[in-house]
């Protein structure tokens, strides 16, 4: 199989799923921005502003934690995708066939 029918073969299997690497992309701009927000909460002296601050650190490590649950099963769909485009083909009498790499 060549790449761009296994890039495909992987969006179909993903169905419509993002990507590992979009995922991790992702889980990175959400963690910046839980920096962010621990960074607001040192210098936060207000009791109700630092609430709403944990509170909304509190959904962002929810996020960040869905969304690497999502990133480990891509990754794991698109590996068993790859690995099985590299496997030779078997026939029936248990021959394999070795597919051309024109």
């Amino acid at each position: 199989m060549e790449q761009p029918e296994i890039e495909q073969a992987i969006d179909i299997a993903l169905e419509g799923a993002p990507r590992a690497e979009q995922l991790s992309a992702m889980i990175q701009t959400l963690r910046q921005r839980r920096a962010g927000l621990a960074r607001d909460l040192q210098t936060e002296s207000d009791a109700a502003r630092r609430r709403e601050i944990q509170k909304r650190m509190a959904e962002l490590d929810k996020q960040i934690g869905t969304l690497a649950e999502q990133q480990a099963i891509s990754h794991f769909v698109e590996m068993s995708v790859r690995v099985s485009a590299m496997r030779p083909v078997q026939t029936e009498a248990g021959e394999s066939i070795e597919e051309d790499e024109d």
